[in-house]
């Protein structure tokens, strides 16, 4: 049995006598030590050619891979391929392709995230309606998680840094590879982790315009992001210039499709998942070590043109990094009486970040037909993982979505702007903002 392996069993075992309890000081003690300051496993694996935790340098720019997958060797390493991955290799046989590097574990964040972790491992815990948490501070709300949805709260409030301004486009990719572009500036500031926050209930504020293209260049939106969402709903407003004022957007949550995705994805489908966790059952399934993109470097390269990146099916392969690495799995099963698009939702998480990299998401009759990966990026300058750019593949059409481009972004993101303050998050902010 593999070191993750043995530490998640251990973990299931605390499950099965103290379910939603903190975890013991003997427990936390490990955070630092045998574990990494967040809860992944510190050691690496050599077997397997994963490092140990931060042993690692700047990476090469002309590393080269060590091995690629292909359509032709794809079931010699299905025991390291999410169904999603297979799914991609027989859907674009001729043309997807996983190129395999060294692995790095290069995820960093700064101490005080740190020492808020550790102290969350003693105090936080699931609300009564396990729809939000409690207690906790400006860190990982569940370090040495017990359940499924500690890991899913690991990820909706993980370190993304204080403030985000992001210059980028998204596009919707057809069938035969043309795409259309649109793109946005945007402004979020992650309230969890400031200091002061006064609304111990929202994750975080963000405000948009849309710069391109020109027939909707102008327009403008305004999320502001609650924890529980059955306790206080997400609120939202769209700036309608042809009519220049500000309106509600009513209902933008779960399964509503996003139009200008052309419904390639759903509200719930945004950061890989979103919003609440109420309409299904979470099952924390047995961990795995998986190629996973990571490390993306190259497709933040503007000295490419998004035509360099987007292809017929799929990102260009000469262009995506993918490494293996450690990942806690998590299994979300649609509740009887609820309606959803998706009958079930596997997420995969990278153990040292807790963000989202893959999830392999099925229809109503059982069928995997959509598949979404994060391509991770470690950015000194938060410092922390963000997706360079994230994709939502239907399998079904062969058409897919991408959101986060900038290599034809001039600023890229900005992450040490003084952060925003309350009255831009309001309706008469989001007037002054697409102006």
């Amino acid at each position: 049995m593999t070191p993750f392996k043995t530490i998640i069993t251990s973990l299931l075992l605390i499950i099965s006598i103290t379910t939603n309890a903190k975890v013991t000081a003997e427990q936390a003690a490990k955070l630092g030590n045998e574990l990494t300051p967040l809860g992944a496993i510190e050691s690496g694996d050599e077997a397997r050619g994963i490092p140990k935790w931060q042993d690692v340098s700047e990476i090469d720019v002309n590393e080269q891979p060590l091995f690629s997958i292909t359509h032709n060797n794809y079931r010699q390493h299905v025991e390291h391929l999410t169904a999603g991955q297979i799914a991609l290799f027989k859907t674009y046989p001729e043309t997807f392709k996983m190129s395999i590097y060294p692995s790095h574990r290069t995820f960093a964040a700064p101490d005080w995230v740190y020492r808020n972790s550790k102290k969350n491992a003693l105090t936080t815990t699931l609300n009564t309606e396990k729809t939000g948490f409690l207690n906790a501070s400006a860190g990982i709300p569940f370090p040495i998680p017990q359940s499924a949805l500690e890991v899913y709260f690991n990820h909706i409030a993980r370190w993304r840094g204080l403030q985000l301004v992001n210059h980028a486009s998204d596009a919707n990719v057809g069938d035969n590879g043309k795409f259309q572009i649109s793109s946005r500036e945007s402004l979020i500031r992650f309230d969890y982790y400031l200091k002061d926050n006064p609304n111990p209930n929202r994750l975080f504020s963000a405000i948009s315009k849309t710069t391109a293209p020109a027939t909707r260049s102008g327009s403008g939106g305004l999320v502001l992001e609650p924890l529980d969402q059955i306790k206080e709903p997400r609120s939202a407003w769209l700036w309608d210039k042809g009519r220049r004022r500000v309106t509600r957007a009513p209902n933008f949550a779960y399964d509503q499709p996003i139009s200008t995705a052309n419904a390639l994805r759903t509200a719930d489908d945004t950061d890989m998942v979103n919003g609440s966790p109420d309409r299904f059952n979470w099952q924390l399934l047995e961990p795995r070590t998986v190629y996973i993109p990571y490390n993306n470097n190259r497709l933040d390269d503007n000295k490419l043109a998004y035509k360099d990146i987007l292809q017929t099916g799929h990102l260009n392969p000469a262009y995506t990094r993918y490494e293996i690495h450690r990942v806690w799995v998590i299994r979300a099963t649609l509740k009887g009486d609820w309606r959803h698009l998706y009958s079930q939702r596997d997420f995969y998480l990278d153990e040292d970040s807790w963000s989202i990299v893959i999830a392999d998401q099925y229809d109503k009759q059982g069928q995997l037909f959509r598949v979404s990966m994060a391509y991770l990026q470690q950015d000194p300058k938060m410092p922390g993982t963000f997706p360079v750019v994230t994709v939502f593949h239907d399998l079904n059409s062969k058409k897919y979505h991408v959101m986060g481009l900038q290599n034809e972004a001039p600023k890229g993101n900005i992450y040490d702007a003084k952060v925003a303050k309350d009255n831009l998050f309001t309706p008469n902010g989001l007037k002054r903002y697409v102006k």
